[in-house]
Parts: C-alpha cells; structure tokens; sequence
C-alpha cells in the first residue's frame, strides 16, 4: 500500500469515529440561559415574611399589604400614620401595589350608598374588595395584620403598632 493512500485513509477514519464537538464554536451557537430574577422590593423582610407564612406571591403579598396600609392611612391621618411610615421602607410602593377599585362595585361599593353605617364600614370592605381582586382569600386579613404588627414591634416599637390597630379597626 502506498503511504499517500494510507495516509487520507487514516485521516478519515480517525475524524468520521471521533467524538464530535466544536469546543469553543459551540459556545458560539449556544442560546444564552436566562434565569428569572425576583424583583427586589425595599421592605424585602416583610413583604418575605407576608409570602412564606401565608403562601402567596410577591404581587398578592405586596397589594394585600398595600390595602392594609392605605385603610391605616385614610383613617388615621397622615400626621398620625408619619409613624408606620417611618417604620416601613418602601411604604410608597406598597400604597401603590394596592389594585384600584371601582367605588360602584363590590362590597365596599354598595356601602358607598348605605349613609353613615356604610361609610363607616367602607374602609373594611375595601381591603377585602382588593384582597378579591388579587386573589387572597378574605381570611388572609387577620394573620397579615399579625405579620404587620409583628414587624412594627421588632422595628418600631410598641406605641406605633397601636396606631396600626387603630388604623385598622374597620377589619378587626
């Protein structure tokens, strides 16, 4: 046998039962793996307790959160409420996360034509129109206003979980 026939012979067996892989050029090719990134919120610790212990996800946990704050809010008075939102990193975002409602539906929209009892009752219905439409069962209330005043007393001190109490006296 010639050695310039052996040769290209040798060649192409070796290449055709060699293992193949292009190295670098796969890499090339290869289609960037893309991870999904949790939104980082400023009061990370509580909207994290409000979703492991009750079970819900970052949106539900934020807007059920942000109802609570914003019946706090309109009944105590921004003077009085300075406290709990001093406590709160983030408060804002949470006010904001809470899902407008339309005032001529709903439990809360019916209230809204009931005088004085149904105004008065109207902030309470709000938080559980808002917990329906996140999705959070209306049950869900009292244990996140526990997981709220449970914070407020590790950051803020007992006098300010008070005020939250207040603030929340519709639902409670």
């Amino acid at each position: 046998m010639k050695l310039s026939t052996v040769i290209p012979a040798l060649l192409a067996t070796l290449l055709l039962n060699a293992p193949v892989s292009a190295g670098w050029f796969d890499d090339l090719t290869k289609e960037e793996e893309t991870k999904p990134v949790a939104v980082q919120t400023e009061n990370n610790d509580l909207v994290g307790s409000v979703m492991s212990q009750l079970g819900l996800n970052q949106s539900q946990a934020e807007g059920g959160l942000g109802s609570l704050l914003t019946l706090a809010k309109s009944t105590l008075g921004g003077d009085s409420f300075g406290p709990i939102a001093s406590a709160i990193p983030g408060i804002d975002s949470l006010l904001g996360a809470a899902p407008a409602l339309d005032n001529d539906s709903g439990m809360s929209g019916l209230l809204s034509k009931a005088g004085d009892l149904g105004s008065s009752l109207q902030g309470g219905a709000q938080v559980y129109d808002s917990f329906e439409k996140l999705g959070i069962s209306k049950e869900l209330a009292k244990p996140m206003v526990d997981i709220v005043k449970g914070y407020l007393d590790a950051n803020a001190g007992a006098g300010t979980t008070d005020l939250l109490m207040q603030g929340l006296g519709a639902i409670l």
